[in-house]
């Protein structure tokens, strides 16, 4: 691969990282303003077509009414109301199918001028895979939202953002490979890189929890605001559960993000003075922002604003983790 070559690629790959992030911004938004429902069908093909005239959206209302969204929620909502969710789950599908479009047509040109090596063409075909299956997971999701209750599973949701995310890193990662950035041969760090990816994975499950059970919302207004930041404030009554109590899930989420913080702050003492500190500092500066932007999602009783800035760092700072542990794996001889 040539310097030409590695451009158009590396663009390609970054142009498809964004769009995928965006992806999950307006998925984000999509949940915020209830939004996620409002298409009851699911059309790769026709559906990248929104309802053109008066009677197309009438027969598209008409088919939202018989789902219990509509029959339990929002009851009486007028066209013009609908029309303004289906919006956002519109884009949030019309989006996909613009990020199929933008890896397959570039993939194809690249293959048949031949800029792939063979283990390239695996990995890029497996990201294809795992793309197309991403889609697969977002109707696998709003599914679960169109039987009894008008509540996506959560557990679904954690997948599908699970997907999202690790689509993501697995792009970032081809970049750096691709590229051949080198690395520094730090095995301590890179072995805390990995601990500290698989804490922020299952912070990022909680986050779904917390998103799909709305348990943002529940602020004990009893305590004070620093007992709702710091303190164990866990149900005690029997149904208590970290899986499927809002409260539990919402307490669960707040502390560990205690863990993720020390755990950061001792990367950046053991990154200093290191070939990596520079990496380990911006993670732990972006953990900090994070903690902050979390417990300002929880005071402002999730304000869409802060929450989607919450959201678009978690997607940097999990980006910023693969890069260390990239950077800080074993040098070839």
């Amino acid at each position: 691969m040539n310097a030409t070559q590695k451009k158009y690629i590396t663009t390609w790959l970054y142009s498809g990282l964004v769009l995928v992030a965006l992806m999950v911004i307006i998925g984000g938004i999509t949940r915020l303003t209830q939004s996620g429902l409002s298409m009851v069908e699911w059309k790769p093909i026709h559906g990248v077509i929104p309802p053109l005239n008066e009677t197309e959206w009438q027969e598209e209302f008409s088919k939202y009414k018989q789902f219990p969204e509509y029959q339990k929620l929002n009851k009486g909502m007028s066209l013009s109301e609908f029309k303004s969710i289906f919006f956002w789950e519109f884009l949030h599908r019309l989006l996909g199918r613009v990020i199929g479009l933008v890896f397959i047509i570039p993939f194809l040109v690249f293959w048949f001028k031949k800029w792939f090596t063979s283990t390239q063409k695996k990995q890029l075909l497996l990201l294809l895979f795992f793309g197309g299956f991403q889609g697969f997971l977002g109707w696998f999701m709003v599914k679960s939202g169109l039987v009894d209750r008008p509540h996506v599973s959560h557990f679904r949701l954690a997948i599908h953002l699970l997907a999202a995310f690790g689509v993501m890193c697995y792009i970032y990662w081809l970049v750096l490979s691709f590229n051949a950035i080198p690395k520094r041969g730090n095995l301590t760090l890179n072995k805390l890189s990995k601990w500290f990816i698989s804490l922020l994975l299952v912070q990022i499950i909680y986050g779904a929890f917390v998103a799909g059970l709305k348990a943002g919302y529940y602020l004990d207004t009893t305590n004070s605001v620093v007992k709702n930041i710091f303190g164990y404030t866990f149900r005690t009554t029997d149904d208590f559960s970290i899986l499927n109590n809002a409260i539990d899930v919402q307490a669960f989420h707040r502390i560990f993000a205690w863990v993720v913080f020390f755990i950061a702050l001792f990367i950046y003492q053991k990154s200093k003075k290191t070939n990596v500190s520079r990496i380990g500092k911006i993670v732990f500066s972006l953990v900090v922002i994070q903690v902050s932007l979390g417990i300002a999602t929880l005071l402002l009783r999730v304000q869409i604003h802060t929450a989607i800035v919450h959201q678009f760092v978690a997607i940097i700072l999990l980006l910023s983790a693969i890069k260390l542990n990239y950077l800080s794996g074993k040098i070839k001889a």
